[in-house]
């Protein structure tokens, strides 16, 4: 079997069966095993349903550079319908569950503040889509 071939075989099995919205949830979460995350990553570049179901989850999901390097904040809606606000980056991996968007949204501008009081957001920052 050819390269391109194995390849066009592995595109198919991965857009074949949809994503959970447990998984989908774990990937949000940063749960998932690195190599079962890279199938997924796989399965979304190529699957807009499956994109459209993590975006639900994901009611915010942004990216800063900082001087620190990439730092990221995302909501995601759990199933019991409370929300996880966390952020992550090079040196500080944290969050906090909250019952409602709002407070998880206050937490997540309030505690980036904080960490960053003297970042300005440039045309790079901003809301990142899908994988």
């Amino acid at each position: 079997m050819s390269q391109i071939q194995t390849y066009a075989s592995r595109m198919q099995a991965d857009i074949g069966a949809h994503q959970s919205r447990e998984e989908l949830e774990s990937y949000s979460l940063g749960r998932l095993a690195a190599s079962r995350a890279a199938a997924l990553e796989r399965h979304l570049l190529i699957c807009q349903r499956c994109r459209a179901k993590l975006n639900a989850i994901e009611p915010c999901n942004f990216v800063h550079y900082t001087s620190d390097g990439p730092f990221y904040s995302r909501i995601t809606k759990l199933r019991a319908g409370s929300f996880i606000a966390r952020h992550w980056g090079r040196s500080v991996e944290g969050g906090k569950a909250f019952r409602t968007r709002k407070g998880a949204k206050a937490y997540l501008a309030r505690t980036f503040s904080r960490m960053f009081p003297e970042h300005a957001c440039t045309a790079r920052c901003g809301a990142t889509n899908g994988v």
